[in-house]
């Protein structure tokens, strides 16, 4: 188990699961994929719980790491059709964005283990502004409202409308601003 020393606290914070890959992927590649393929929680949950923090190890290259075995594994689960059905038998395109998307969603409960300090928060503006990560600016936002300085707040705000969904970040993008 990790274990993480802030200047808040020690925090010992349980290894991200199959389980919990598995709760994240199931509305995006469907139940029946994941039931029948295993493999594809259990090999994203092992190469995030390879991530350190401490080491200073690319958040891009653990991304494009997500990114390659989601579309390998769907590419080859479906025979290059990258088409999955839901629960009630829909079929779905799989798109390069969307699996952009995905490994970004996916990086989110690593970011929520992360040690609250001003190198994370580092960490996270660059990758935010770098790779228009939405669980990026999250953490920023959320965690970090103090040091967020007003013209990247502007930059980051300007990012989330133009490229998410409103239902994406108004909740905690309004509960931010009151505190801010």
């Amino acid at each position: 188990m990790p274990q993480y020393r802030s200047k808040r606290r020690e925090v010992n914070l349980p290894p991200i699961t199959q389980d919990d890959v598995f709760f994240l992927l199931e509305p995006l590649v469907g139940l029946p994929l994941l039931l029948k393929h295993s493999e594809l929680s259990s090999e994203i949950a092992e190469l995030l719980g390879q991530y350190s923090w401490h080491s200073g190890d690319s958040l891009e290259e653990l991304f494009r790491q997500i990114e390659s075995s989601l579309f390998n594994s769907v590419y080859g689960f479906t025979n290059g059709k990258m088409v999955v059905k839901d629960e009630q038998g829909h079929q779905h395109k799989i798109y390069t964005d969307s699996l952009s998307q995905m490994a970004e969603l996916l990086l989110d409960p690593l970011f929520e283990r992360f040690p609250r300090c001003e190198r994370t928060f580092t960490l996270f503006n660059d990758y935010a502004l770098r790779h228009l990560s939405l669980p990026a600016i999250k953490r920023i936002f959320t965690d970090y409202p103090n040091l967020v300085e007003p013209m990247n707040r502007a930059i980051f705000e300007r990012i989330l409308i133009e490229n998410f969904a409103k239902e994406t970040y108004e909740d905690w993008l309004m509960a931010t601003e009151e505190r801010a």
